[in-house]
């Protein structure tokens, strides 16, 4: 999954009632959310569903110095392998998260002429959730990463890997553990098959962030 995605303006705390504490939340509403930038994030603390901010960036608890001493890529790790890695296992098991989002890109065709790719779900809510894990920071405030998987079948050509997003009957077995390992590892991510949008858009630069970046570019294949 390349490192980029999208949350619009909508009121998308209406996607579930409980995740009303959402809103207000100080993380980045953008069309084009980059690694290390604040997003927003919810997660279980003594059974009760909190929000925060986190760098989109996962540093593990662990680590004592400065965010920025941290070189490891770590704003995405692989949702089967993550449960064993040293920076992650941790967070399996305590720091499992939630973050809201729209929509995300990934990018194909040669260095130099890649096309970008605006990919998203199938549905008329204004957003949905990826899963994530989370760790605080030694300097204060939290990091995250967000899960990945193999492809669908109807994206494999855009990227042999996807971000892990979840269904609504899956946020909170996420959240409090109410599945198996190996029923998450396996199964959750996979009910959006055969239910994704996907469409090129125009080429756009690092600092570009307007909602032209997700309209269909007009090029015929």
């Amino acid at each position: 999954m390349c490192g980029r995605f999208i949350l619009g303006d909508s009121n998308w705390a209406t996607y579930h009632d409980a995740l009303s504490i959402l809103q207000g939340v100080l993380g980045n509403v953008s069309h084009n959310i980059k690694p290390t930038q604040s997003v927003s994030m919810a997660y279980m603390h003594n059974d009760i569903l909190r929000a925060d901010a986190a760098r989109w960036w996962f540093v593990p608890h662990w680590h004592r110095g400065p965010a920025a001493d941290w070189k490891a890529t770590t704003f995405n790790t692989k949702i089967e392998t993550a449960h064993e890695k040293p920076s992650f296992r941790t967070a399996w098991e305590r720091g499992r998260c939630i973050i809201p989002a729209s929509g995300y890109y990934e990018w194909t065709g040669a260095k130099g002429q890649k096309t970008p790719w605006f990919i998203s779900p199938q549905t008329n809510l204004p957003v949905f959730f990826f899963a994530g894990l989370y760790a605080p920071l030694a300097e204060g405030g939290m990091s995250c990463s967000i899960l990945t998987r193999p492809a669908l079948p109807e994206l494999e050509h855009l990227h042999p890997r996807m971000p892990v997003m979840l269904s609504g009957d899956e946020l909170m077995p996420w959240l409090r553990h109410g599945a198996t390992d190996d029923d998450v590892r396996n199964h959750f991510g996979l009910s959006w098959s055969g239910q994704m949008n996907m469409h090129p858009v125009r080429p756009f630069g690092i600092r570009d962030d307007d909602p032209s970046l997700i309209e269909q570019d007009g090029f015929v294949f």
